[in-house]
This record gives C-alpha cells, structure tokens and sequence, in this order.
C-alpha cells in the first residue's frame, strides 16, 4: 500500500510540474509555484490523494506568489500567445481545455463562482485567440492538450517509474483529435500469463447507476423547492461538491446541507461532502473590443461566404442537429481557409463561389478549399461516452501505470492510443500492454456497447512513456 500511495504522489507532482510549467512566467517561477503547493499539500489535515484538491492547492499559491523573475519569450508563438494571458487566467484555460473539467468545477477549483469563472474566460479567451489571428479555437484547444499531453518531466532516481495520473474529466471535452494505429476488432493472440485485465463493463454499469442517482438527488432538490443550488461528484476523488448560491440561501445553509447528506445517504452515494456558499457580486459589463478595420471586413466576408456557401452547397446535406454546423470558414492575415464534408463532393463549386466573393472585396489573400469525412466527426459524437469510461476506468485502475488515452477516428476506424507510464525495455511492459488492449476489447466487444457504437471498427496501440509502441501480438 505504501508502494502504491509513493507511486501516486509521484504521478500528481508530475502533472503539477506539467501545469505549473505552462502557468508559470519562467522556470523559477514555477519551481516557486510548485514547492509551495507542495507544502500547502504535506500540511493538509486531509491527505491530498485527488489531483482536483491537488489543482485547488495550485490554484491558490497562482493567486498568491508573486511573479519571480522576467517573462521569457520561447521559439513557440502558441506557447508565447498563451502567456499573454494572466495567470489565473491561464490556469482556467488548462482546467478547462486540457483538463476537461466543466466551468462549474472549473470554477471550485480556482475559488471563483461559476458566473465569474465564466467571463474570467471569456477574457482570457480574447487575449488567447487575438494573439494568433484568425485562429481556429478548435485547434488552440487542440494544441494545448497536445504540448501538455506530451510534456515528459524527469523521473525521480528512486522509483523505477510513476503511477498513473487520474485523468478525471469525460474524454467527449478532449474533442478526441489524436492519431493511433493497431490491431483491436481481430482476436488478440495473448501469450498464457495475461490476465483477463479489468471489467471496463462493470464500472461502466456502475457510472450508469451513480448517474443516476445524481439525477434523483437534483430532481429531489428541485421538488423541495430550492432555487440555486448545485450538487455533484467526483467518484475518482471520493467527493460529493454542494454549491449555495445566492442571498436567500444564506440563512438556509444548514438545512439544506443536511437534505443533501439524506439524499446522498438514501442512494449510497458515499463521499465527503464539500460545500461551498457564495454571493455572487454584480460584475461590470465587459468592454466592446475595437475591431481593426482588417478584422472588421474579413468578418463582413466570413459571413458572405457563409451564407453563400450553406445556400447553395450545403442546402441538402444531412446533419445530425446535436453536433456543429459543418462548414468551417477561417482567415489569417494572409489566407483565407475553406472547410467542407467531402461527402458533398462540391469541393471545386465552393472554391469558386469563394473565389467570386473575395474578387468582390478585392482580398487578394491566398485561398484553400479542404475536404474532411463529416462522418468521422459524426463517430466522434457516437463514441463520446464510452471512450469517457475507458479512460476513467483505465486511470482508476492500480494494476496499470496509465498516462494517458487519446482516441481519434480515421476513415470510419475509431483509433486508440494508450500511453503507459513504463519504458518499452521493461521486462513486464508486454504483459501490461495486452493485459490494457485486452480489457479495452472485451469492453468494446460486449453487446451493450455495440449497440452505443453501431459496431463500427477500431484500432489500439499501446505506447510506453517515450511514445514507443509496444507488442502487443
């Protein structure tokens, strides 16, 4: 057992350093950063064993230490156009795009209310995008996960390798965008001593369960009458969190901290109840930006191309309403960026419709027309919550040293990629690689959740801690 906690004290303090690298101004400010979360974490009366209490602890000494050092400029514009963002804002951004935390527990976290943790990043998303002109925000988020996601830090001299980190926010917020390979729909050809691996589809049924409980408990808070309160849990962190907004419920605390722990006992939800009461402050409104006389008639475009494009290429593609409009229409200082499914197959028509617009304006920028499969985009949607369970069940489990799961589909495949916190030349990282890519399919193969994913293929691959894949065969 104490092997167990080292290693998962290990494993936090390795995502701690990741964060704080990127929050930070400079390498000795997030050393700063680091020891004394480090300290508030050693002090606790509560052991911090959750990464969440860990980031609240974060969070705090980002609101407390001051900046130590000058800002240093890195051969990265994404990194660079990052840090001009403030701090808090910055680490708002990582706990909600790398992350995958909701703005509600987003908000817990940095000690802020969901009202205000809400234009505390709407701000920091104007600082973020307007330092990279014309930037999709679909591909910032997407660079943020990669450069945190792939960030190796130095592994201590006394443990052979670190335990997983609890990676505790659903995969769908992920926006699933990385790229993978392997063989996982065919029979595995595991060797005699791999073991079954664990049953992804018990703690599958478990969530459906706790779900549902949850929503028994918010229907109950409902029925009883009260207005602006939140209730949720975090099962990876054994917590249960009750917001109490508001003036009214000021005088209300105590009873309705006492009908939660009821209810909560009722369904056997059994967690550390954390509360939390607020009143919110009247917020300024935030100020109009000025747009430059560039941005101004480039949006005036964006919109005619829209338009033009959804009347007379779009009309009749069928969309699946839950998801995003399919055309991507996006411009820099120096091209102009066209995004179409190509299964409407008009790739030639929209450049030319494009093309008639932009004569129009005089806007002599390079223009490129692509094609994407909107069903691959469509698959994403179907898998979200059945990769949320993989991932969930794969960070919780201690038989494994996992890192991290991205998921990505190919022309119709569902592709994994499972990243272990083990070095391919470890005499048991073979074992531990088939004993993962078999409870991943044995979980994908059960009827229950064929259904979800209509049965489509899939591929996995097994990587070590240098991103090396690993035999599974």
């Amino acid at each position: 057992m104490a092997d167990k906690n080292q290693k998962n004290i290990i494993a936090l303090n390795q995502e701690l350093m990741r964060i704080a690298s990127i929050v930070a101004n400079n390498e000795k400010e997030a050393a700063l950063l680091i020891e004394e979360t480090k300290k508030e974490a050693v002090n606790a009366i509560i052991p911090i064993k959750s990464e969440r209490r860990l980031l609240k602890l974060l969070a705090k000494q980002v609101e407390k230490v001051p900046s130590a050092g000058q800002y240093y400029q890195v051969q990265n514009s994404f990194l660079n156009g990052l840090r001009k963002v403030d701090k808090q804002g910055r680490l708002l951004l990582i706990l909600h795009y790398y992350k995958d935390y909701s703005i509600q527990k987003s908000a817990r976290i940095i000690g802020y209310s969901e009202k205000e943790a809400k234009q505390m990043l709407m701000a920091a998303l104007l600082q973020w995008t307007s330092s990279q002109t014309g930037a999709d925000l679909q591909q910032l988020k997407q660079q943020l996960h990669s450069m945190l996601a792939y960030i190796d830090v130095e592994e201590p001299p006394e443990v052979k390798r670190p335990f997983q980190i609890k990676k505790l926010a659903p995969i769908i917020t992920l926006l699933l965008f990385f790229f993978i390979g392997g063989a996982g729909s065919q029979a595995l050809k595991a060797e005699a001593e791999v073991n079954p691996g664990i049953d992804i589809l018990e703690l599958y049924k478990e969530s459906i369960k706790q779900e549902e409980a949850l929503d028994d408990v918010r229907a109950a808070i409902e029925t009883a009458g009260y207005q602006d309160v939140y209730f949720s849990v975090d099962s990876n962190a054994e917590y249960a969190y009750l917001d109490i907004e508001g003036k009214e419920n000021e005088a209300k605390q105590e009873e309705i901290i006492s009908f939660i722990e009821e209810e909560m006992q009722k369904r056997n939800l059994d967690f550390f109840l954390e509360t939390n009461f607020y009143i919110p402050e009247e917020s300024p409104q935030m100020e109009e930006v000025e747009m430059d006389e560039e941005t101004e008639v480039s949006n005036e475009i964006t919109e005619k191309i829209v338009n033009q494009l959804s009347e007379k290429i779009m009309g009749e593609f069928e969309i699946n309403s839950d998801m995003f409009y399919p055309l991507w229409v996006n411009w820099s200082t120096v091209a102009w960026s066209i995004e179409i499914p190509e299964e409407i197959g008009k790739k030639q028509e929209a450049e030319n419709i494009t093309q008639a617009i932009l004569n129009e304006y005089k806007d002599d920028r390079k223009l490129f027309v692509e094609e994407y499969r909107y069903k691959d985009h469509e698959q994403t949607y179907t898998w979200g919550n059945v990769i949320e369970y993989i991932n969930s069940a794969l960070a919780s489990s201690e038989n494994y040293t996992f890192k991290a799961l991205f998921a990505d589909p190919d022309d119709g495949v569902m592709k994994f990629d499972v990243k272990l916190y083990l070095l391919k030349t470890d005499k048991d990282a073979e074992v531990i690689a088939r004993e993962v890519k078999r409870s991943i399919t044995r979980f994908l193969e059960t009827n229950e959740i064929k259904e979800i994913t209509e049965d489509n293929p899939y591929e996995i691959i097994v990587r070590d801690n240098k991103n090396q894949e690993i035999d599974t065969d």
